[in-house]
């Protein structure tokens, strides 16, 4: 049996509507409580954040992460669904890691920062995924996915943003 399975190419593969539903509402629960746990995030960073810039950045960050909060309650209400609590350790331990590199003692403002935008980068990319994978689930389950085009354009934008400041900071 594991043989067969081997054999199989993705293109072979059915998945049933009530599993890729089932698939799609996990990713909106942890993208939707990841957005929660990053508001907190993005408050401390812009605390420890020295450059103008970067806090400004972190401020349009945050306005964007309730813009898409409420595209998300939005999405629920489409699908008639409710946000269903999930873990999201993930996103915690990244966050934890990027808070403990920043504040860590004997680092100078300029090293604080680059660390700050460094991680900033990475949440981005991971937002800009799990926006993508539900997009694709989406089209799958039958769902208009222009709904999560929003959300999805301004991830792009802001780590395009954290990366320009990024570059300009190092060189």
């Amino acid at each position: 049996m594991s043989n067969q399975l081997s054999a199989l190419q993705p293109k072979d593969v059915q998945i049933e509507d009530k599993l890729l539903k089932k698939t799609f509402l996990e990713h909106l629960n942890y993208i939707y409580f990841g957005k929660q746990h990053l508001l907190h995030f993005f408050d401390e960073v812009k605390g420890l954040a020295r450059l103008n810039v970067l806090k400004q950045a972190i401020q349009e960050a945050i306005d964007d992460t309730i813009s898409q909060i409420g595209q998300l309650d939005e999405t629920y209400t489409a699908i008639h669904e409710t946000p269903a609590k999930t873990n999201t350790l993930g996103i915690k331990a990244l966050t934890l890691e990027a808070y403990l590199s920043a504040i860590k003692a004997g680092k100078t403002p300029l090293e604080k920062d680059v660390f700050i935008l460094f991680y900033m980068q990475q949440i981005e990319g991971i937002e800009i995924t799990y926006f993508k994978v539900l997009k694709n689930l989406a089209i799958a389950i039958g769902y208009n996915s222009t709904f999560l085009d929003q959300p999805f354009d301004l991830a792009v934008d802001n780590k395009i943003l954290f990366e320009e400041i990024y570059k300009e900071y190092i060189s």
